[in-house]
């Protein structure tokens, strides 16, 4: 069975982020069933929504409206590309994007819950002794509803699926089929609460990274097979088809970094080959506002 383990760093961010510095190795499980249970002590409410995941047949989800006057409650879920790894000026697109949103409506908040090396299991569950984004998440979109304020999160997942697809497991037409529905479950997990707790959802379309050089390359996850890399890049395709079908489905809007360089362009990538760059962030804090600025007007 394929095993590497994985450097996992947590980034302390300008905007509030909840997850405490720590240099311990993130090592991936390969069953959803292994994450860790939560450590933090959550309402009884919020833990009954973690706990059920709603069926989406239950709601009438309504198309994105425009938010409230006033200050925004903003919340990010995801990844390192959420955390913002690569950017030597430690702003990521999270601080970056509250600066935008300020300019328009000040005292506006961003809670970054991104973590390097999460995938959507561990985004619901948690991992590595933290509890989920999600469940963290829940508790200030809530508050914010609940108060008249708007509220948005930002979700960015699913690049780890799919390095850990091939890279823990072997690339095939069934597994590459049991991925997907697994995924989509996933999102219907995430969209489910975080429509439920009152926000309005944006979500990425995800750049197809088997064409960044640290694929290319082989500069990491050296156990994928060139075969495995094409199949990731067919996965890719198909993950943002699920991701586009649960948008229109639960009324979020979407981000397209499928159709952008960020991630190929060597002036927008860090120099791992993986990461945008300080400019790469610049332009993906741009591609968020502009979505959001539907909301805002």
């Amino acid at each position: 069975m394929k095993r590497i383990i994985l450097a996992f760093t947590f980034l302390l961010t300008a905007c509030s982020q909840e997850i405490p510095l720590t240099s311990q190795p993130f090592v991936p499980t390969e069953t959803t069933e292994a994450a860790l249970l939560p450590e933090v002590i959550v309402e009884e409410a919020t833990a009954a929504v973690i706990a059920t995941a709603v069926p989406a047949s239950t709601f009438a989800y309504v198309a994105p409206a425009p938010l409230p006057a006033g200050p925004v409650a903003m919340v990010a879920l995801g990844d390192s590309l959420t955390q913002g790894d690569g950017d030597d000026t430690g702003r990521g697109y999270t601080v970056r994007l509250l600066d935008m949103v300020n300019a328009i409506r000040p005292g506006s908040t961003m809670t970054n819950f991104g973590q390097s090396g999460w995938n959507s299991d561990a985004l619901i569950n948690g991992d590595q002794g933290f509890s989920g984004q999600l469940e963290r998440s829940l508790g200030e979109l809530q508050i914010a509803s609940a108060e008249g304020r708007g509220a948005v999160a930002f979700v960015w997942i699913g690049s780890n699926d799919l390095w850990y697809l091939y890279e823990y497991g072997e690339g095939t037409n069934e597994n590459d089929a049991l991925d997907a529905e697994h995924f989509s479950t996933n999102l219907d997990v995430i969209l489910t609460q975080l429509r439920a707790a009152g926000a309005e959802v944006i979500i990425a379309l995800l750049d197809d990274q088997t064409k960044r050089p640290v694929a290319i390359n082989g500069q990491a996850f050296t156990s994928i097979t060139p075969d495995e890399l094409a199949r990731m890049s067919l996965q890719v395709t198909r993950y943002n088809e699920i991701i586009s079908e649960k948008a229109a489905q639960y009324g979020a809007l979407t981000v397209d970094f499928y159709s952008t360089d960020i991630f190929t362009n060597p002036a927008t990538l860090y120099d791992d080959g993986n990461h945008p760059n300080a400019a790469g962030y610049d332009i993906i804090a741009q591609k968020w506002f502009d979505t959001l600025a539907v909301l805002l007007n």
